[in-house]
């Protein structure tokens, strides 16, 4: 995705402090900056606040020192540094116009899901959950602790496997009913004693289309 208000001077302004940030783990001094583009503290200071206004860069000025520059969100997007901008909405119900306008960027996982400290991600094997799509490869945010209410999907530790299974987690009296959505799958009903509650469901990343179930799953549905 080219962003039309980067010329090639600006790109190669930000792929040298992106460089830069990198071996020093933090914020770059301006005159390291111009040091590596081998240009002048002055040519660099005409483009500094063109990119600052345009959003590209942090300039953090101190008092009777060196400034310091970080590269933003929109930077990232911009070098395809696993950072992807939000173009608007799409509807789900009535058909509205998506025009493409970049609304925010998605730079962590923790911009898209509610995560909080604790939540863990599992990769997905099996079709149970596929209504809901939710399909082999694909990841699902996990919340652990037994705060669960009717029809949530849940994680749960079921007797006789090794591992775990995804579904919608239900009560009957001192029952666990646990759910699929795939009408392939029946129902699973055990006493409450004999099923481990591990977590909720609190998110879902994946493509949401059928794909081939992958080698070190972790998750059995």
């Amino acid at each position: 995705m080219r962003f039309p208000d980067l010329t090639d001077r600006r790109y190669e302004i930000l792929r040298t402090l992106a460089h830069l940030e990198a071996d020093v783990e933090g914020s770059v001094l301006g005159r390291d900056l111009s040091a590596a583009l081998r240009i002048s503290r002055q040519a660099l200071a005409q483009q500094l606040p063109l990119l600052e206004r345009a959003g590209y860069l942090e300039y953090r000025r101190q008092p009777r020192q060196q400034g310091t520059l970080r590269l933003t969100a929109k930077a990232r997007a911009a070098l395809g540094q696993g950072v992807y901008p939000v173009l608007g909405e799409i509807a789900a119900g009535e058909p509205t116009l998506a025009d493409g306008s970049v609304q925010g960027y998605a730079e962590r996982l923790a911009d898209l899901l509610p995560l909080r400290d604790g939540d863990f991600l599992l990769r997905v094997r099996g079709e149970s959950m596929t209504g809901v799509g939710i399909y082999p490869g694909d990841y699902v945010a996990v919340r652990p602790g037994t705060d669960i209410l009717e029809g949530e999907i849940a994680v749960v530790l079921i007797p006789g496997e090794d591992g775990a299974t995804l579904k919608r987690w239900y009560l009957d009296g001192n029952r666990v009913l646990l759910v699929s959505e795939n009408p392939a799958f029946a129902p699973m009903s055990f006493a409450r004693s004999e099923v481990r509650l591990q977590g909720v469901m609190v998110g879902h990343v994946g493509g949401g289309r059928p794909r081939r179930s992958r080698q070190s799953v972790w998750l059995e549905l």
